[in-house]
């Protein structure tokens, strides 16, 4: 890894083993993410299980979140040098429903059934739906 890392430019430092204070940048963002991540569940109520899920969806909130750190500025227009699109956002937990598929369908089968919508799909349109979990939503 040392030529990759000369390669971009990078200076690699590694630290003493056991010894997270001295990451302190690194532990602040895990705290953030951890923080946010764990709001998400507790909002959703959705069991533990699904933790990664929660992460990973606020990893996706936080870049689209503008920060002081640049200039007010969202980590997503840093990188790819554009406004983010926030018009896909949903809220994490929400109820959802899954399109089913057609094979094995008939005329008078559900065409849809309901699961809970816990993140998005990386390189599509798609969202992620929790399926093997018991779905109980309240009536409205």
């Amino acid at each position: 890894m040392t030529d990759f890392y000369l390669s971009k430019g990078v200076s690699h430092q590694t630290t003493c083993v056991e010894t997270p204070q001295k990451n302190g940048i690194f532990e602040r963002k895990h705290q953030h993410i951890m923080n946010v991540a764990r709001a998400l569940m507790f909002q959703a109520n959705l069991p533990k299980s699904l933790w990664s899920y929660a992460v990973i969806h606020s990893v996706h909130l936080i870049n689209r979140f503008p920060t002081p750190l640049l200039q007010n500025k969202c980590p997503y227009i840093v990188l790819y040098k554009q406004q983010a699109d926030l018009n896909h956002l949903k809220v994490f937990g929400c109820l959802a429903y899954s399109n089913t598929l057609k094979h094995g369908r008939t005329k008078l089968s559900p065409r849809a059934r309901k699961t809970v919508f816990i993140g998005y799909k990386d390189g599509t349109k798609g969202y992620f739906f929790d399926t093997n979990e018991p779905i109980i939503f309240p009536n409205p």
